[in-house]
């Protein structure tokens, strides 16, 4: 049953109040190679939250100066989320550090993050525009863009500066970079400015297939394979590059045992044979003689970063306020209902998607809204699973087959 929330307007002007105000973090990062800054070295620091909204940023130009370098960051208050700093070097992150909670009850003096080596996968750079993500690799002197939506193939043009590249018979559509930033351009629209972001993929990297059953892991330069029938395989990463198709090439050697691993991950919705679970990529494991084919991500990025739209309930389409969801990294999903802003849990497994039960304010609506919004709670309290179809839209499962469909809505 809904659980509704009351906000009586005592409690909400307190609020509004403290929203307005900010505290200060402050701390310093620092590595402990023996490696000097370029001039050029920006230090970066994101607070993100729940949802992967960046909700405070600071961007310190080194001007020459070494670890440990100081920073100071405005966030709102009684802002919770995970900080996270790095350096960057020409559009690039070359040192990152790991993330760190920041809650009501955090202190202010972060401390001294110590940052590490930051090895790409594939992509050698990615860029926050505003609320896109975008990262850019190259494959010979090609560029490889991922929008988010789709991976380009861009060929290099002559600039008067910077590097830039255009998609063949599109010049309306292009990546070029230009210092610390870039600039893009989809199909003749320019978006939002583009400064160096943090990776989409630093943290570790997982695949498997069945029949018969395999496992990988790469993290931390190092690739771990795991097979019921043989001992654990890990080797070093030797490289991580692009094919001319924007698939990420991942390969692993052992020079003492003559032996090479490639990891072929293609940006292709691949659903486990078991499971039915779908991953955001199809990969193919290629061991001497041997491939191996099976899934490949995280199910879970397949459903954050994005605003999801719901066109219909149970066939039925939904008209005037369309309710939405938004799923976060911590297990909390929020949106519309289309007539009041709602809240939950939600879990996901290799059994499948459950959302936990909803909170929401209590506004007067009219009737149709207001019937709208039963029949979207009471459908989210029935999912047992999700999809995504060919055409990249989301599909809420009950027992009784697709009962919701959601669309996600285009990055401001």
């Amino acid at each position: 049953m809904l659980r509704f929330v009351i906000l009586a307007l005592a409690l909400m002007l307190p609020l509004a109040a403290q929203a307005q105000g900010y505290r200060s973090l402050t701390g310093s990062v620092t590595y402990r190679e023996r490696i000097a800054l370029p001039p050029d070295a920006v230090l970066v620091v994101e607070m993100a939250g729940p949802d992967l909204s960046v909700t405070a940023e600071a961007r310190i130009p080194t001007e020459g100066r070494q670890v440990p370098v100081p920073f100071s960051i405005e966030i709102p208050e009684g802002a919770e989320g995970r900080l996270r700093a790095g350096l960057a070097t020409g559009g690039q992150i070359a040192w990152l550090s790991d993330t760190v909670a920041i809650d009501i009850n955090s202190g202010d003096d972060l401390g001294e993050l110590v940052l590490r080596r930051h090895q790409p996968m594939g992509f050698t750079s990615t860029y926050r525009c505003g609320d896109r993500l975008i990262r850019v690799g190259f494959a010979g002197a090609a560029a490889v863009m991922d929008t988010g939506e789709a991976r380009l193939t861009l060929q290099p043009v002559p600039a008067a500066s910077g590097a830039r590249y255009e998609a063949e018979g599109d010049p309306g559509t292009f990546f070029w970079s230009h210092g610390d930033g870039a600039r893009v351009s989809l199909e003749g629209t320019e978006v939002a400015e583009c400064r160096p972001g943090f990776p989409m993929d630093d943290g570790p990297y997982t695949a498997g297939g069945n029949e018969p059953f395999w496992q990988v892991t790469v993290a931390d330069g190092q690739l771990l394979l795991s097979r019921p029938a043989a001992e654990d395989l890990a080797m070093p990463v030797r490289d991580s590059t692009l094919t001319d198709a924007g698939e990420i090439l991942v390969t692993a050697a052992d020079a003492e045992q003559a032996l090479e691993v490639v990891l072929l991950r293609q940006a292709a919705i691949c659903r486990d044979s078991m499971t039915g679970i779908p991953h955001p990529e199809t990969v193919t494991l290629t061991l001497g003689e041997e491939a191996l084919t099976g899934c490949g991500g995280a199910p879970v990025d397949l459903l954050i970063g994005r605003t999801w739209v719901v066109e219909d309930i149970s066939g039925a389409p939904v008209g005037g306020s369309a309710p939405t969801l938004d799923f976060g990294t911590e297990g909390r999903v929020a949106g519309g209902g289309g007539c009041n802003r709602w809240f939950a849990t939600y879990e996901l497994t290799g059994e499948g998607l459950r959302i936990g039960e909803a909170g929401a304010t209590l506004m007067a609506c009219d009737q149709d809204a207001m019937a709208v919004e039963r029949r979207f709670f009471d459908t989210l309290a029935r999912v047992t699973g999700f999809d995504i179809d060919e055409n990249g839209a989301l599909l809420l499962r009950t027992g009784d087959g697709v009962a919701m469909t959601a669309r996600a809505a285009p990055p401001e």
